[in-house]
């Protein structure tokens, strides 16, 4: 089973309490489903006697486009060759050689730029869906130790909200390996009006982007990455962000290191306290 697969039953999990009773129909179908056949918009309503709109609004519900992109990324589980536990072991760590091997120094140059508008941006919003969502997660972990106030959105109506909000003293990054994740290109494009510095990190090399955004860091991928098919989406995302943390660090690195140790002692702190209590009550 892959990655983005799972993804996607979370998703419905996650949406189905606020779900009509048709919706859950859907959702129930798709989540008890374990046979390939035929998954067509017309089809599936046919054999649930639903309409074909409400497959569409249920795609809409847990955050895709429409129906079509669920059923694209949904079918994929199903069209995976089978093979072996030790060939598996084999694709996984071929694919992850790939990847870091097309990093390369050509990024250090992107990557220093990204660094200094960190460094003078009063916040960060990254906007993200899905697994990108959790590499943002660890964006944020890594760069608030450092001083940086730094806040997630992976909701697309809170993404055109804020992006409304922001201001030029902001700086807003949109993560999407596909480049394809309309709600975060749409948000980003939003926050540039707003005059607000605006990065877009993907694998995605579309020529139009440099037009749109302010910067954009590209992150070497293999096909069918952005699926999830053989390794989490994520890794690219990891990768650039320990490349950038480190860049980062070093252009004023007493100071941030200072702060880096103030976190991990505030930390070690919260944790003593804990255990104390703990103790006590025994």
């Amino acid at each position: 089973m892959n990655i983005y697969f799972q993804d996607i039953m979370e998703r419905i999990r996650m949406h189905y309490k606020k779900m009509t009773n048709t919706e859950r129909i859907i959702a129930d179908f798709f989540l008890s489903n374990t046979e390939k056949m035929e998954f067509s918009a017309k089809a599936v309503a046919a054999r649930l006697h639903v309409s074909e709109p409400a497959m569409t609004r249920f795609s809409k519900k847990i955050g895709f486009s429409g129906y079509r992109e669920f059923q694209y990324l949904y079918e994929i589980n199903f069209q995976m060759v089978q093979c072996d536990d030790e060939e598996l072991l084999h694709r996984i760590i071929d694919t992850y050689q790939k990847i870091l091997l097309h990093f390369d120094g050509g990024i250090t140059k992107q990557v220093y730029r990204f660094c200094e508008s960190l460094s003078e941006a009063a916040r960060v919003y990254i906007f993200a869906l899905g697994s990108s969502a959790c590499a943002a997660r660890e964006f944020k972990l890594r760069f608030m130790r450092l001083g940086l106030l730094v806040e997630i959105i992976d909701n697309p109506h809170l993404m055109q909200m804020q992006a409304v909000l922001t201001k030029p003293e902001d700086l807003v990054i949109g993560m999407s390996i596909s480049g394809e994740t309309e709600a975060v290109l749409d948000a980003l494009r939003t926050a540039g009006l707003h005059h607000t510095e605006t990065v877009l990190i993907t694998a995605c090399r579309k020529q139009h982007f440099q037009e749109q955004f302010g910067q954009i860091l590209t992150v070497p991928a293999v096909e069918g990455l952005s699926l999830g098919d053989n390794i989490s989406p994520q890794l690219p995302f990891l990768i650039i962000t320990d490349v950038i943390y480190s860049l980062f660090m070093g252009m004023d690195s007493k100071y941030r290191t200072a702060l880096f140790q103030d976190t991990l002692t505030a930390i070690g702190k919260k944790e003593s306290g804990r255990r104390g209590t703990e103790d006590e009550v025994c």
